[in-house]
């Protein structure tokens, strides 16, 4: 998938839980920063794109820790961290959509796909239109504010730090 689309997964997916947009963004591209590892000869987890960052254990794991420490983290880190973990789960289901799929096992070859779409085609454009259209029946029904962004807590936060 390219990061359009993810991105347009990551803010329908934070205003659907109705969580902050931009940690759900943040996640939502996050995956992809091992895009300059390419795909070697001998590909591992820890080598290649799509491989280790891309692991449906990560956002699971995120997830527990956030629900594990939710009486123990402020309420507004515990949104963000579930936003992000979020959209990090939606770039994976993604990817997972595609031919190459995502990691699941211990090495690299060991993957789920649904093989339904492939990235840049005709297919990813009907998602990302799909995406869109949800997101406009969103925005019919509730504007979109600062605070959609960051969170009511954030926001409160950096007004005081700019006093």
């Amino acid at each position: 998938m390219t990061t359009g689309t993810h991105v347009l997964a990551g803010v329908a997916i934070a205003l659907y839980f109705k969580l902050p947009i931009f940690p759900a963004v943040l996640g939502s591209v996050f995956p992809d920063v091992d895009l300059r590892k390419g795909f070697p000869k001998k590909r591992t987890l820890f080598n290649a794109h799509r491989g280790i960052t891309h692991h449906v254990a990560i956002p699971v794991l995120l997830v527990f820790v956030s629900f594990f420490f939710r009486g123990i983290i402020p309420s507004i880190i515990f949104r963000d961290i579930l936003s992000f973990s979020l959209g990090y789960a939606s770039h994976l289901l993604l990817d997972a959509l595609t031919p190459l799929g995502v990691p699941v096992g211990f090495s690299y070859r060991q993957r789920f796909s649904f093989k339904l779409l492939k990235s840049g085609k005709i297919s990813e454009i009907v998602v990302a239109l799909l995406l869109l259209v949800f997101l406009a029946g969103i925005f019919k029904k509730e504007s979109i504010t600062l605070e959609s962004f960051f969170g009511r807590g954030n926001i409160l936060f950096l007004t005081n730090m700019l006093k």
